[in-house]
């Protein structure tokens, strides 16, 4: 089964657009220290399709560098292949580098 990825810039104009939902994989202690503004926390070990909110828009998923996403999102569409989700490509660190804002404690 295919991941689909997007990259940040593509990802930003989606959240900008209201067309996407954001979901972080990574560890709770992650995500404490610093994530992208709006994003739900997922961990990869326990996402689900049913933990998740139902939604016509696309689904978008980050880590730290991009592992992780794409092993959530592969076990999301094994869950419900109908499902729109994407891996944001290099996860958290593309999206920093490309000057993008995160949220810290």
């Amino acid at each position: 089964m295919n991941v689909k990825t997007v990259d940040v810039t593509t990802a930003k104009q989606w959240l900008d657009n209201n067309q996407a939902i954001l979901i972080d994989v990574r560890e709770p202690v992650e995500y404490a220290l610093q994530k992208i503004a709006g994003a739900a926390l997922h961990p990869v070990g326990s996402i689900s399709v049913k933990g998740i909110p139902q939604t016509d828009k696309k689904i978008l998923i980050y880590c730290q560098k991009g592992a992780r996403g794409s092993n959530a999102c592969q076990k999301l569409m094994t869950e419900d292949e109908a499902l729109e989700v994407y891996n944001i490509k290099g996860g958290i660190e593309a999206w920093q580098q490309s000057g993008l804002p995160t949220e810290r404690t």
